[in-house]
């Protein structure tokens, strides 16, 4: 490279031009080198991120490499959590990409976008921008986005229980992926198909959906598809109340999420560990094991997941006789379901209470807790959205009712 004449407009511009793209060359190449090496990339992704900032200034030369480097540093950027700074550069990167006319990657783009913001709680941009997605994939052929913007939109409906709305998404976006050979795509439909039948009390369905995804990342030596279909996995084990095969998926799924440096779902592991040390009766195991979650679900301000959290912790204290505890956690809970306009989630946790008072014989307590649950749930109670809550719902019941027939049985002399 030639001296740069510092007074000549042009040629400060070509030598920033020059520059940025050497710049772009040089952690492409990182990148490769680097890609499973969580130390440097913990040390050096602000660097990465500043480069990228610069090229999205130059915008049309560097567009490529450019855009390539974004997809391939865009899972990093999503498990550590930087999530704030990336949906502003995706932003950024989509409006350079609607510029340049390149359709191809407004559309991956746009589909990260949703990614990103269903992991940011943001539902109402989460489902636009899948939607948006999809037209896009649908209006340049792109199959395979089109099939991956179709299944996660699926597992968002599976999130918000509209069953019927995700097995329509997911069931097209597998027959299109088999129709493309797409493993990957695949694995990841057959575990948003696992879980929904998780949420339709259908085990075994659930159970060969999640198996099946669980076998094709193996095969594919995708470790981060793995542990997820671990998790997945052992959430059905744990509706079962199996407590012992739960704990052996967790086991693995936190060997590999520890290895990948994976700490959103080691929040998840932790969590469901707790869950299943709750059913085997370990409470001081289950309360390490939550608590553990809680701090890292902190860490991610995951507002839902410390909802979840604090109702779990809420039942490991009324099992424990722990009342002043456990109601102080539940409260919790209860107030951010309804901070949050999450009228399910409020339904289940108020089913713990139920459960819980039940447990100290408060039979009054529960059956006031109940009748909120029936409040809540209206007329609706038997439809398919409130299924899968229905064996509890009738063991609190039947509870009561031989509650309620004992207290009025005569005293025999």
């Amino acid at each position: 490279m030639g001296p740069v004449k510092l007074g000549d407009t042009q040629s400060r511009a070509d030598f920033f031009s020059r520059s940025v793209l050497a710049n772009l060359t040089y952690w492409q190449d990182w990148l490769a080198a680097n890609q499973s090496n969580l130390v440097a990339l913990e040390q050096d992704y602000s660097n990465l991120l500043r480069g990228l900032v610069f090229a999205l200034d130059l915008a049309g030369p560097a567009w490529s490499p450019l855009y390539k480097l974004i997809e391939e540093f865009s899972p990093y950027m999503e498990r550590r959590g930087h999530w704030q700074v990336w949906q502003e550069l995706l932003e950024r990167a989509l409006t350079t990409a609607k510029q340049v006319e390149d359709q191809a990657a407004e559309v991956t783009l746009t589909a990260l976008l949703a990614r990103l913001s269903f992991q940011q709680s943001r539902f109402d941009a989460t489902v636009r921008l899948y939607r948006r997605a999809i037209r896009l994939a649908r209006s340049v052929d792109d199959r395979f986005n089109l099939g991956r913007a179709c299944t996660n939109l699926g597992y968002y409906y599976i999130e918000h229980r509209q069953l019927w709305r995700a097995e329509v998404l997911c069931m097209f976006a597998l027959r299109l992926f088999e129709q493309l050979g797409s493993h990957h795509g695949r694995a990841h439909t057959e575990n948003h198909l696992g879980t929904m039948y998780i949420w339709q009390n259908r085990w075994e369905q659930a159970r060969q959906h999640l198996e099946q995804a669980c076998a094709l990342w193996q095969a594919m030596g995708d470790d981060h598809g793995l542990m997820r279909g671990l998790t997945n996995l052992s959430t059905l084990y744990l509706r079962m109340e199996q407590a012992e095969p739960a704990l052996n998926c967790l086991t693995q799924a936190l060997q590999q999420a520890i290895l990948a440096g994976e700490e959103a779902i080691i929040g998840r592991i932790y969590m469901n560990m707790g869950l299943a040390y709750t059913i085997s009766r370990d409470f001081p195991a289950a309360e390490m094991y939550t608590r553990q979650a809680e701090i890292i679900f902190q860490q991610y301000s995951d507002i839902n997941g410390l909802a979840r959290i604090w109702g779990n912790l809420g039942v490991i204290y009324a099992h424990q006789g722990k009342w002043s505890e456990a109601l102080l956690h539940f409260e919790k809970s209860l107030q951010t379901w309804r901070n949050l306009g999450l009228k399910e989630d409020e339904i289940m946790t108020l089913i713990d209470l139920v459960e819980s008072e039940q447990i100290r014989d408060n039979h009054e307590q529960a059956r006031a807790y109940l009748q909120e649950v029936e409040h809540l749930l209206g007329p609706n109670q038997e439809s398919y959205l409130y299924r899968y809550l229905q064996p509890r719902l009738t063991q609190c019941r039947r509870k009561l009712e031989d509650a309620g027939q004992s207290l009025h049985k005569p005293n025999n002399i």
